[in-house]
């Protein structure tokens, strides 16, 4: 199915209407859209263990009860009479190993119960949504726990209040003292806690006053007045709010943790009460990151967020990921000795059907001005016995190569620490075959109106329609009249077809979709990236040593294939590190411990090597590549497993 307008997209072989599983149409206990995708697939990020695609992540949270880890994400799968997605369901306790679980969250259904309770408010499709821990939750109905809130979506055949086709509703854990995993989640009986809404609510964030605010797409903020408010549905309108941007999957949060090794900045500036208080995390064409300042407002009083005084800059929108990575989710998670961590997931939109990346742990580096994102130390554990370790390594204009053993590249991790050179050069990493050549580019046409055609992606403005709209020309119409928009989409959706008119800032790439008609504002040639992908992903730094020797931050081009960024460096470094996760189909680049962060597909085999290259002299410090272990498990194992971590601090 094409999942469309509410997300970057990517086509999947799954019926509209309710879709069909192995054993006949999908249902709890029937949730196989196929064989897994087997050894060529992606084997250490969480990929869809049902034979099934997937996109966001929704709700990533540690359950501070079980100390369990649950990651849940949009499985490609629908119940009669929706067409998806819904809500797919892993586990861990480490971080390391993970078991896939039953679909957590099913559209029109309450699995929790046998058979399964017809929830008629949500039988179209289950959407982005994001988990919040509220005291109360947990079974003691005292100490913090786990709640899902979702968007539903609807038709006014079956629910006559459904104005928007879209309304928010909660999950809970339905054997939340016994079962550790929290496999089964019910919706409860005072559901929708909002009706005529519109998709993506937030993680919900209190107050000093102790209220409790979400927001949705539509920069509309709802509120609950407290926590048991919240645990029993109680939730209201607070108004829209001009300070957040009309996007996809939003989170608001605190600025997080100082990047290691540069606290005494931002413990400076955090004295002087000097540095922005808040991150606002978007996805439009693209994940984006915007810190400014927050004011704490009284209840039911839209907040404030605006430029923070001496950080200007950094109220410019910020790219997360040049690469194949949207529609992230982040959460608070306990480390090892008992403080807390903000780590952020992404959608990696590579072959076969996408995956999750891996665990991102969010800083905020206040010597560089920028955020960072670096993944977790707990992958350190997937890593073998070193496959290459040298030392002082000299490289020129010709590559050096690691010499791996067959197969190890495919599942594998460098780190490769580059001494800065004295004069311009460009250096790095390519994974693959040096002599690979490029693939050529697929174009296709977006003409002016196209039916039977999804233009996934880009959205700006999305404006539901009610049934007596039917004609695509009025989504049209609004394109034309609007010069921000490049592009449309005019989407059916549900019985009686209502529509929504999506409005795009560029011209994705056109994909077949029966609901929907698009087209751009001028006809355009788009392309629509390599296929197949590249068997060589060089990765580098193009580096010229500042020209003002005083500057204390300056900023150097970062390339991995097509991918281009900025990497801010300080005129004290001396050398730079690049680490590269490849795991079969793709790979994840980090450049300055993750002040720049690209996801680049490759087509990686058994021949596949690492290769150290420059195109002057340079000092590579230190290299180390290691195999990468399968994250794979079962659920008993996972329970087997002692607990690891506490609540957050």
């Amino acid at each position: 199915v094409q999942i469309t307008c509410t997300m970057f997209t990517i086509a999947l072989t799954v019926s509209v209407l309710g879709s069909n599983c192995l054993n006949g149409p999908c249902y709890p206990g029937n949730e196989y859209c196929g064989q897994p995708f087997g050894p060529t697939a992606p084997q250490f990020h969480l990929m869809d263990q049902h034979g099934c695609g997937e996109n966001d992540p929704n709700g990533p949270v540690f359950d501070p009860v079980h100390g369990v880890i649950h990651h849940f994400y949009q499985i490609h799968l629908a119940a009669t009479p929706g067409h998806g997605p819904d809500y797919g369901h892993f586990v861990s306790k480490d971080f390391v190993h993970w078991a896939p679980l039953p679909v957590a969250i099913w559209n029109g259904l309450d699995s929790s119960v046998w058979p399964p309770k017809v929830t008629k408010y949500d039988n179209e499709a289950i959407f982005t949504g994001s988990a919040t821990v509220v005291p109360g939750a947990a079974p003691d109905g005292k100490s913090p726990g786990i709640v899902n809130i979702y968007p539903g979506l609807c038709n006014k055949n079956d629910w006559a209040q459904c104005t928007s086709g879209t309304l928010l509703a909660m999950a809970v854990a339905a054997d939340y003292a016994t079962d550790e995993l929290l496999t089964n989640w019910s919706k409860p009986a005072f559901n929708p806690i909002v009706e005529s809404t519109q998709r993506d609510p937030s993680s919900a964030w209190q107050t000093s006053a102790g209220e409790w605010r979400l927001r949705t797409y539509d920069s509309m903020v709802y509120g609950a007045a407290s926590s048991a408010d919240f645990l029993n549905g109680r939730f209201y309108t607070i108004g829209k709010s001009s300070s957040f941007r009309t996007c996809e999957c939003p989170s608001f949060y605190p600025l997080p943790a100082p990047s290691p090794g540069f606290e005494a900045a931002y413990e400076q500036a955090a004295a002087h009460g000097a540095l922005p208080t808040h991150v606002h995390k978007t996805s439009c064409s693209g994940d984006w990151w915007q810190l400014g300042t927050y004011n704490d407002p009284a209840p039911k009083v839209l907040g404030v967020f605006n430029t923070t005084p001496g950080w200007e800059d950094l109220w410019n929108q910020r790219k997360i990921d040049q690469g194949h990575f949207y529609a992230s989710k982040d959460n608070l998670y306990p480390t090892k000795d008992g403080g807390s961590r903000r780590i952020n997931w992404g959608w990696a939109t590579v072959p076969p059907a996408s995956t999750q990346t891996l665990p991102r742990e969010i800083t905020f580096n206040a010597a560089a001005r920028v955020m960072q994102q670096y993944p977790i130390d707990e992958l350190k554990a997937l890593r073998g016995a070193a496959a290459s370790s040298k030392l002082s390594v000299s490289v020129g204009p010709n590559p050096v190569a690691l010499g791996l053993a067959s197969g190890v590249t495919k599942m594998s991790e460098v780190v490769a620490v580059f001494s800065l050179p004295k004069t311009a050069t460009t250096f790095g990493i390519q994974i693959g075959k040096p002599s690979a050549p490029t693939p050529p580019s697929s174009g296709k046409t977006v003409g002016l109106r196209m039916n039977g055609t999804d233009v996934p992606g880009g959205d700006y403005n999305v404006t539901h329609y009610p049934p007596i709209h039917q004609d695509a020309s009025v989504c049209e119409a609004a394109c034309d009249a609007d010069p921000k928009c490049k592009a449309w989409t005019w989407v059916e959706r549900g019985q009686p077809k209502w529509h929504d008119c999506c409005l795009k800032s560029d011209v994705p790439c056109p994909n077949p979709n029966p609901t929907c008609t698009s087209g751009a504002k001028v006809v355009t040639t788009v392309n629509c990236g390599p296929s197949p992908p590249s068997a060589s992903l060089a990765c580098t730094v193009e580096y010229t040593p500042p020209a003002n020797a005083s500057v204390q931050v300056y900023t150097v081009p970062v390339h991995c294939g097509s991918l281009t960024d900025s990497l801010s460096l300080l005129s004290s470094e001396t050398s730079v590190e690049i680490r590269a996760y490849s795991d079969m189909t793709f790979a994840e680049v980090y450049f300055g411990q993750g002040r720049v962060a690209m996801t680049a597909t490759i087509g990686l085999d058994d021949s596949s090597d690492i290769s150290l290259t420059a195109t002057g002299e340079v000092t590579v410090a230190q290299v180390d590549a290691y195999p990468i272990n399968s994250i794979w498990v079962t659920p008993d194992s996972v329970r087997a497993q002692p607990r690891i971590y506490n609540a957050t601090a």
